[in-house]
């Protein structure tokens, strides 16, 4: 257990002051590795530069996520090819610019070898639908006037009535990104639509960047943990904030999980600029 100390809140009574040393108990864990396996295709292009990120787990309070350097990092496709990836600098992100673009199906296989343990993960690659149209409106919610940007697709019906799963991700350049992901449950083969609210202070002239992707079931069953976590409190990868078990796996001790997941997709990107509209 760690302790955290801090002086309490000064009181004021009967024109006397006392100051009390508080010790909280907080819980702490054995560091878990984090991977963060984002092998994002673009739709132009024979290759793209690839990126995976590797961390440990912090105690709660801790505001610095540890890298993970010197590990080894390869991608397998089903064709057998593997590709080593090098890491940048210290930094725990590994890249590689050698991973052809894939087709529908491929199936991609991560292994890392890191602290005695060979963690690995397999996805299978999805391509994306284009982004069809971005519209803007000025509306207003609660006698607040919002700039509402709204991101349209075609949604293609997989057979045996079988979900469809998205992940989109708005970065609107004053604000923290705002990712989400979605099913078509409710609109199998229908055109579907994206809610992207920004806040009153946007200026014309300012971007929003916009990506788009389909993701497997299981990608999006994390990502809503994920994001779950993050909306409790703390990050998702602190203690005592709960494990997200993704699709990594220690094949070496499986008792000593890793967290994260490695995602292989094809990622529609658009750039949208704010211009001027009349209040609602």
């Amino acid at each position: 257990m760690k302790a955290l100390s801090y002086i309490a809140l000064l009181l004021t009574l009967s024109l006397t002051s006392c100051t009390e040393v508080i010790d909280i108990d907080l819980p702490t864990a054995e560091p878990h590795l984090v991977v963060e396996g984002n092998l994002d295709f673009n739709k132009i292009g024979a290759t793209d530069t690839v990126f995976i990120r590797l961390s440990l787990t912090t105690d709660y309070f801790n505001l610095e996520i540890p890298p993970v350097n010197n590990a080894v990092v390869r991608i397998s496709d089903k064709q057998g090819n593997q590709f080593l990836l090098n890491e940048l600098g210290q930094t725990g992100r590994y890249y590689s610019t050698e991973i052809a673009k894939p087709t529908e199906g491929d199936t991609f296989k991560l292994q890392i070898e890191y602290d005695n343990d060979l963690y690995e993960a397999t996805e299978t690659y999805t391509s994306s639908p284009e982004i069809l149209e971005i519209a803007q409106k000025r509306e207003k919610y609660f006698d607040t006037d919002y700039y509402v940007i709204r991101v349209y697709y075609q949604d293609i019906p997989r057979p045996n009535q079988n979900l469809n799963y998205y992940y989109l991700h708005y970065q609107y350049e004053k604000k923290a990104p705002q990712p989400r992901v979605l099913s078509n449950e409710y609109a199998k083969g229908n055109r579907m639509e994206s809610l992207y609210i920004i806040d009153e202070d946007a200026v014309p002239g300012e971007k929003v960047e916009i990506e788009l992707a389909q993701i497997s079931r299981n990608y999006h069953d994390f990502a809503m943990s994920f994001f779950d976590a993050i909306g409790n409190g703390g990050g998702p990868f602190q203690v005592p904030s709960g494990q997200i078990i993704g699709n990594v796996k220690n094949q070496t001790t499986p008792k000593k999980e890793a967290l994260g997941y490695f995602r292989v997709i094809e990622k529609q990107t658009a750039t949208h600029t704010i211009y001027e509209q009349p209040k609602a």
